[in-house]
């Protein structure tokens, strides 16, 4: 900015000094007019006494105009009188421009008259103004005319000598007279600086700000690149890890169903096909949930809407969790505070929310799984449901992040919690689906409680 104010700077005091010369010049153009108009003036009148008397001495001598009057004209004698009388009066025209030549230079040399008689007719103020403007030099000025290092009549209203930055000499020609000079100064001269270098600067600033903005732009896909790299391979891995171990258990199952002594016991061949089962149904909704959240994407989720009873639905997604949950010996109470819990919606969808919070609860309760559901009516004409577990609780970092897609905690033990990062994404779209709101409160090693709300109509 420094830089510019100065390089601005520099080009106004040479368009200043410029068009100060150039006001120098024309008042020196003016006065030497001047002088040549008033001189002419004066010859005026004797000028028109010598045509009068050369046309006088022409009729004098021509043929035929004397007293006798006996002479002929003749126009050849005509011819020749006028012709010698026309060039005497232009020997004598030449004699006299010449004198008059003579007689500016002289009183060029030899002028004793003040400054104000010198520049009298001159508008100064409107003469400086039009040649700054001439420089796109628009702003308030201040100016005296100095003559024998004194100051003149001849200035502006709030003419401060102490503030004079710019000078130039008047009429440069008269060598015997005084130096006149013309000094000027603009009191406004740091506002007009800053406007003119305010677009360049500006424009520096604008340039500046969109080189920052695509580094940031650039590094922040960068970093998102990175990222989804990184969430794409979490998610194979998880998704291999999830399909593997229901794949080798109904692998392993169905060798020890191959053997004979298990054949022919059926009590034994029926709890292998029952894993077998519960494998097969592992992997399905696996795969149900990836499809439910493409389908969510492309906008091709269709729910089948219907009024059913959500304490209904809490019931069944219980009795369908209830095998893990008495495997892990953990305990699940159902409480119901609600006066209404009847709601509009898709019963399956709203199934597999809870289903998913249930699932969410078991994995991350790996010592105490004590899950309590509590539906409650916290305003009128609404219905929430509350997951609530003792398990190991997340940060506020954690908890923002915890309904992004793909999105799993990577510290303390959570390493070895099987997942993809997709349920709870899930659950939050199908809530917003239905209108309704989830949220999350947690603490960490001590639990999170998850709140989902939905219309009762």
């Amino acid at each position: 900015m420094n830089a510019a104010l100065k390089l601005s700077e520099t080009n106004l005091d040479r368009d200043v000094n410029e068009a100060l010369n150039r006001v120098a010049e024309k008042i020196d153009n003016s006065e030497k007019f001047r002088k040549i108009i008033q001189k002419l003036n004066l010859q005026k009148s004797t000028d028109e006494n010598e045509l009068v008397e050369s046309i006088d001495e022409v009729f004098e001598n021509m043929p035929g105009t004397g007293q006798s009057g006996s002479e002929q004209l003749d126009k050849t004698d005509i011819a020749q009188s006028f012709n010698k009388s026309l060039k005497k009066f232009y020997q004598r025209r030449i004699q006299v421009v010449d004198s008059l030549v003579k007689e500016l230079m002289m009183t060029d040399f030899f002028t004793f008259q003040s400054i104000d008689e010198r520049l009298e007719g001159i508008n100064l103020d409107s003469l400086i103004k039009s040649e700054l403007a001439f420089k796109n030099i628009n702003t308030p000025f201040e100016y005296g005319i100095y003559e024998k290092q004194q100051l003149t009549k001849i200035r502006s209203k709030n003419f401060d000598p102490a503030r004079v930055e710019y000078k130039t000499m008047l009429l440069r020609y008269d060598v015997m007279s005084p130096p006149v000079w013309l000094f000027l100064y603009f009191p406004k001269k740091k506002s007009f600086l800053y406007k003119s270098v305010f677009w360049l600067i500006a424009l520096t600033f604008f340039l500046i700000l969109i080189i920052i903005i695509t580094f940031y732009i650039t590094v922040d896909q960068m970093l998102t690149q990175k990222e989804i790299s990184r969430i794409k391979s979490d998610f194979i891995n998880n998704m291999t890890h999830e399909f593997k171990t229901p794949i080798a258990t109904i692998g392993l199952t169905t060798d020890l169903m191959s053997n004979p002594k298990v054949i022919s016991d059926p009590e034994r061949l029926m709890k292998y096909v029952n894993k077998i089962k519960e494998e097969n149904k592992r992997m399905n909704q696996q795969v149900e949930i990836v499809l439910r959240l493409a389908q969510l994407d492309r906008k091709q989720l269709q729910l089948k809407l219907e009024n059913f009873d959500l304490l209904e639905v809490t019931e069944e997604a219980i009795h369908h969790m209830k095998y893990i949950i008495e495997s892990k010996n953990g305990n699940i109470r159902l409480i119901n505070n609600a006066s209404n819990t009847r709601i509009f919606g898709d019963k399956e969808h709203i199934k597999n929310v809870i289903i998913n919070l249930l699932d969410n609860a078991i994995k991350y309760s790996p010592e105490i799984l004590d899950i309590q559901i509590e539906l409650f009516t916290p305003k009128p004409n609404e219905v929430s449901i509350a997951v609530k577990d003792k398990g190991i609780g997340m940060t506020p970092e954690v908890q923002k992040r915890v309904f992004d897609r793909f999105y799993r905690q990577t510290t303390g033990n959570i390493h070895d919690v099987k997942g993809h990062g997709l349920g709870l994404s899930y659950v939050q779209e199908i809530v917003k689906l239905h209108n309704g709101d989830i949220k999350v409160k947690s603490e960490l090693n001590k639990g999170s409680i998850f709140t989902v709300t939905f219309k009762n109509n």
